[in-house]
């Protein structure tokens, strides 16, 4: 199924004739509590209602679908009409995407199991001692990889965040780059006990916000759209209630 509707939606975003120029897609990875599959086979998640709640608003028709997360961020850049709906804002990003709406923040942090000893981490280089996960993709993993973490040294990446917590209580990494509030739904659902986990180290150079962005390469009206879209989501409370009812909080303040 997901091998499908990924195929559909390449073909849309690289077929020119087939695209509609009055339609978004919007993107999300598979990632709790954003997005996810329940055992009914429904999507789940903060992602899912914020697109539910944006499509009335908006001047277009627009629809939802997922994929890995680098191939996303790749299509999103290179092609129009495609909105991701949760994308860290770094540095090394910020002039190459439309930022549209902040949707929460994000504090990172390396998440070891309960069961191994204490491994003094103070610093980034008491880190590289040992072996660090993340997602290919991410900004996260890009940041470990600037601060000198080699890949198949001391750094491992994978293409999910149910393979990255499956690393970690396999024993194949000591520590996941992850915000622990969230992963501890990706942790669940990847079928372990996020109870067993627990936060070593707090990496604050990470802590981003999150945001509703698009490429460079969609149409200025539709960017506007969607910031007033949001805007809307905000000022009638919508957008809270959908936050907090997903256990996250909302920045309130930024529109």
């Amino acid at each position: 199924m997901f091998r499908s509707i990924w195929l559909y939606l390449l073909l849309i975003v690289c077929s020119p004739a087939l695209a509609s120029p009055n339609h978004v897609f919007f993107l999300s990875e598979v990632a709790p509590p954003y997005y996810w599959i329940d055992e009914n086979g429904k999507a789940q998640g903060v992602n899912v209602d914020l697109a539910k709640a944006l499509k009335p608003l908006l001047p277009f028709s627009s629809s939802l679908e997922h994929m890995p997360w680098a191939r996303a961020v790749q299509e999103t850049l290179d092609n129009p009409d495609l909105v991701l709906l949760s994308l860290l804002r770094t540095p090394n990003r910020e002039d190459k995407f439309e930022w549209i709406s902040p949707v929460n923040h994000m504090q990172a942090s390396l998440v070891r199991l309960k069961q191994e000893k204490a491994a003094l981490v103070n610093s980034l280089d008491d880190a590289k001692r040992f072996r660090v996960g993340s997602i290919r993709g991410y900004g996260s993993a890009s940041f470990l990889q600037q601060e000198g973490f080699e890949e198949n040294k001391n750094l491992a990446l994978v293409a999910e965040p149910a393979l990255l917590w499956k690393l970690l209580y396999m024993g194949r990494i000591d520590f996941a780059l992850a915000n622990f509030e969230t992963g501890k739904y990706e942790i669940s659902d990847a079928g372990f006990d996020p109870n067993d986990a627990t936060s070593e180290y707090v990496i604050e150079e990470l802590g981003a916000d999150l945001f509703i962005a698009t490429g460079l390469k969609t149409e200025e009206d539709k960017v506007k759209s969607l910031k007033n879209a949001l805007s809307i989501l905000k000022a009638n409370g919508e957008y809270a209630r959908i936050l907090k009812k997903w256990g996250l909080e909302p920045i309130e303040s930024a529109q």
